[in-house]
């Protein structure tokens, strides 16, 4: 269907039957929402079963009088332009009744104000708080932002919308970070599309639930487009350094662009780089030595041609996990030298393409993509935060850590032996011995499918050296044509390489003993006066949601710091070392509890001291909560 809203109504019978791609649920808490009428929810209630089975079992006489009614009263209120009549939506006290059928659980009553703001009903900027305020303010501080990923982006745009003067540097010839660089075969998200996106610019193109890279891209051009921020972006320019000057009170940052060295002076410094930028290759004796193509993930070379070819993939996580399958089609024989499995989950969504139906009804049918959103939301929030906590009274504290993450073991060890079948060396390779979520949970790309396959062969063996044209293990030496490695990044070397000096010289670098990242809320640290952070230290989500919301919580938050500065007259503002060290010691505190501490698990969340450097131990309610504004007591 292509027809406009109104013109739709015109043909009853076709958007009703259009609508059957459609969520049910979602479309009950639209009819629920324009019309007032709460039998609606009783309804479908009994058939809601939460994150994802929402509704999916409604019995056709009630999926039909919905869809029906929905079509009659918005035939009322619709008018040719397709904008909506004066009408009364449901008073805001019983949203929380809304939220909770929607979602298949009682919302509690902490999270009403963070999902009522995630709705976003009337013109997407429920969490422009402070935007207004800094508006009415004449002499506005100049900003540098380094970096034009998704966080680069945000700032950006919410900057452009107070009207503060700023400047993005990029290093790269294109805006995007991560989804830039990262154009490997399968590169995409594992966080649905739909939440993946900013809160005030959804997007009606996705195609797939899941999107692949070219997408997120693309997502994320048009936003540049439309907001205008390309003519505040120098590309192809790095930042050699960032120095507080003291006496002045602003920082200067050292730019390189074509070998020529430029001193931009800057109010106040937004590191947007985030974690996930400085490739990180395995540390193998001999790798050096290897004459023949050593390719990563992040620096795919698309001139290669695998077709046919005896290829070698080091590294199992995420990007691997991407890549493996679409090697597996071409290769010749594809050897996967594996350290430790993933726990790999099963998703029916993951490879699914959006329907047409679908597609109309989230960009037509008037809030329904609204409460779809806060679906996915809820289904990718905090609903599994409590089983990533240590019960100290759980029986097999070896392998989950309670009874709710022993049931997501036993669920995904049944996913995997019912596409392995009764190989037992194949499943004793593939099962973790460590709890779930303890690392990277990854969605199950056909990676067991593709373990079947006669050209794949996954070696649990360790790599003891490589040579010229070779891997060699314990047992065996492998001759290849090329090395995938698919081994991550640098994660804990944050803002690295670039240097960072703050008040009385002290080097960032050095203060974070190399890599031991800290920051208050991940987003400001002392002695570095109007330094702030997006996707800092110990913001990265393991348990749910997406870094979309970090960074707008993150960049409310740093608007907050603005208007302070403002309305206060204040040259800076600088982080109390009190307030750092409490914040960290109950973030440490907390992790102390959390599944990635526990003593089977080693991953890039963690520096060599084994402390958690990189993933928020909150859940996203108290992090949302933490970012609503600043305390000035917090600053000196």
């Amino acid at each position: 269907m292509k027809l406009s809203l109104y013109d739709a109504l015109q043909h009853p019978e076709q958007i009703i039957e259009t609508m059957k791609d459609a969520d049910i649920a979602t479309l009950t808490l639209v009819l629920t929402y324009i019309t007032s009428d709460l039998s609606y929810l009783e309804k479908i209630k009994p058939y809601v079963k939460g994150a994802f089975d929402y509704a999916v079992n409604v019995p056709e006489d009630i999926s039909l009088e919905i869809r029906s009614n929905l079509t009659k009263e918005l035939l009322k209120i619709t008018n040719k332009d397709n904008k909506l009549s004066k009408f009364n939506p449901i008073e805001n006290k019983y949203l929380d009744q809304l939220m909770s059928v929607g979602v298949g659980t009682k919302v509690a009553k902490e999270y009403i104000p963070m999902m009522e703001e995630e709705l976003n009903f009337d013109d997407l900027s429920a969490r422009d708080h402070f935007i207004d305020n800094i508006k009415k303010h004449k002499n506005k501080p100049k900003v540098i932002i380094v970096g034009s990923g998704l966080c680069g982006i945000l700032a950006g745009i919410k900057l452009s919308k107070a009207n503060i003067p700023f400047t993005i540097i990029e290093k790269n010839d294109s805006i995007g970070g991560t989804w830039y660089e990262n154009n490997y075969p399968g590169c995409g998200v594992d966080t649905p599309n739909h939440v993946y996106a900013y809160s005030f610019e959804p997007s009606f193109e996705w195609k797939e639930f899941y999107s692949k890279r070219d997408s997120i891209y693309k997502y994320l051009q048009n936003c540049v487009n439309k907001f205008d921020l390309t003519k505040h972006i120098k590309f192809n320019t790095t930042v050699e350094s960032i120095k507080y000057d003291e006496s002045l009170k602003i920082w200067k940052s050292a730019i390189i662009n074509k070998g020529n060295k430029t001193i931009l002076e800057s109010n106040i410094v937004i590191s947007a780089v985030g974690q996930l930028n400085k490739p990180s290759f395995p540390d193998i004796s001999g790798i050096e030595a290897f004459n023949k193509p050593l390719i990563h993930t992040a620096k795919w070379d698309k001139n290669y041609n695998f077709k046919n070819k005896v290829i070698a993939l080091i590294g199992t996580g995420a990007s691997g996990m991407q890549v493996a399958p679409e090697l597996a089609k071409i290769t010749k024989k594809l050897l996967i030298f594996q350290r430790t499995p993933h726990w790999i989950i099963a998703n029916p969504n993951y490879h699914r393409k959006l329907s047409k139906g679908k597609k109309w009804v989230l960009e037509n049918i008037p809030y329904y993509a609204r409460w779809y959103r806060l679906q996915l939301f809820w289904g990718f929030c905090d609903g599994i935060h409590e089983s990533l906590c240590k019960d100290p009274n759980w029986h097999f504290p070896e392998r989950s850590i309670n009874h709710t993450n022993e049931r997501f073991r036993i669920n995904m060890i049944k996913h995997i032996e019912s596409l392995i079948g009764n190989n037992k060396e194949l499943l004793d390779k593939v099962i973790p011995d460590y709890p779930p979520y303890g690392k990277r949970m990854l969605m199950d790309n056909n990676w067991f499918k593709m373990l079947k396959k006669e050209n794949v062969n996954l070696i649990t063996d360790k790599i003891n050296y490589i040579n010229q044209n070779s891997i060699i293990t314990n047992n065996n030496s492998y001759n290849i044509d090329a090395i995938v490695t698919a081994t991550g990044f640098n994660a804990g070397k944050m803002i690295w390489p670039i240097e960072v000096l703050g008040k009385n010289g002290t080097n960032l670098n050095d203060y974070w003993e190399d890599d031991n990242p800290r920051a208050h809320i991940g987003i400001t640290v002392p002695n570095f006066p109007n330094f702030f952070m997006m996707y800092g230290p110990n913001t990265n989500l393991a348990h749910g949601g997406s870094i979309v919301f970090q960074g707008e919580c993150q960049i409310r938050y740093i608007l907050g710091c603005i208007n302070l500065l403002l309305e206060k007259n204040y040259n800076n503002m600088d982080c109390k070392t009190e307030s750092y060290i409490k914040y960290n010691t109950k973030l440490d505190e907390q992790h102390a509890q959390m599944v990635w501490t526990h003593n089977k698990v080693n991953s890039w969340y963690r520096n060599k001291a084994g402390r958690v450097t990189t993933n928020s131990p909150w859940r996203l309610v108290d992090y949302w909560d933490f970012t609503k504004e600043p305390k000035e007591s917090d600053y000196i």
